[in-house]
């Protein structure tokens, strides 16, 4: 059974890892369009600036799950460098169990606020672009972060074994 939920947890999170390369590769393609635009034929990429910081603000939680799941993630362990393994395992199952709960709430806040700016009609400055579809996928990107989070806790059931 946990074998099948970690699986699931990886292929979601290495889909994510794939849209959030895609993302990163666009970025600087659109950032070479603007500049060489606006520097060579007097036609800047209008709206460049803004899709690059909406496209960051989703790549960032796209992105996280899969590092989570690598171990590239930054982890402190100044306060848990003395306990033994079995503690150790016991402390980090906690805290990825927390951290699981707070990726619950901010998925549920995140989806809160999308359905606000629904209501409240608000548009990105340049293009006008509604802003309520991003804010979606970034609650949607935040669910592999959540899973790899709780596949972290369930880590403590099957021994610390990865």
């Amino acid at each position: 059974m946990l074998g099948k939920y970690e699986l699931f947890v990886k292929k979601i999170s290495r889909w994510s890892g794939y849209v959030a390369v895609a993302m990163l590769l666009i970025i600087p393609l659109l950032t070479t369009l603007d500049i060489a635009g606006s520097k060579f034929f007097n036609l800047p990429l209008t709206g460049s600036v803004e899709i690059t910081g909406l496209l960051q603000v989703m790549l960032l939680p796209l992105a996280a799950a899969i590092t989570l799941l690598c171990g590239q993630h930054i982890k402190v362990d100044v306060f848990t460098d003395k306990l033994s393994n079995k503690a150790k395992l016991k402390f980090d199952s906690i805290i990825s169990l927390l951290l699981f709960l707070f990726s619950v709430v901010l998925i549920w806040q995140v989806i809160v606020y999308g359905l606000d700016n629904i209501s409240s009609g608000e548009v990105s400055n340049t293009l006008n672009l509604p802003l309520y579809p991003f804010i979606f996928i970034m609650a949607l990107a935040f669910v592999p972060l959540g899973l790899a989070f709780f596949d972290g806790f369930l880590n403590w059931f099957k021994g610390g074994q990865k």
